[in-house]
């Protein structure tokens, strides 16, 4: 019987043992893992904060640079159009340079070369 008896003792022991570890789950944490919560909170803004500000910076500075990039390539084009149309007259010029009546035409009005028996007169204003 004695030993009946002491099967039963260590039985309730027992259940009485898993009682206490299924209320000891469910604890409302204590002060050192609020602490804990805390401490990370605090570490992770001291380091998410100046990496905040280190890529707004970076971004802005990459704005600057972009827009002053963007104005030159305008500048860039416009100076392009002028230099193309510069360059379309200057081998419009030579194409007519090329031509000899176009060179007599141009001698009679700027120089004032007459053909026989013609005389000129300057329009002078």
């Amino acid at each position: 019987m004695e030993h009946a008896r002491k099967l039963d003792v260590t039985r309730q022991e027992y259940v009485k043992q898993k009682i206490v570890l299924v209320e000891e789950q469910f604890d409302i944490p204590n002060k050192r893992s609020i602490k804990k919560f805390f401490m990370r909170v605090s570490c992770f803004f001291m380091f998410a904060i100046p990496i905040c500000l280190l890529l707004q910076s970076h971004f802005e500075s990459q704005q600057l640079l972009y827009s002053s990039k963007m104005n030159q390539l305008q500048q860039a084009s416009v100076e392009l159009k002028d230099t193309k149309s510069e360059i379309e007259d200057s081998n419009h010029l030579i194409n007519q340079l090329s031509d000899d009546e176009f060179i007599i035409e141009m001698a009679r009005k700027n120089l004032f070369f007459s053909k026989e028996g013609e005389i000129i007169f300057p329009n002078i204003k």
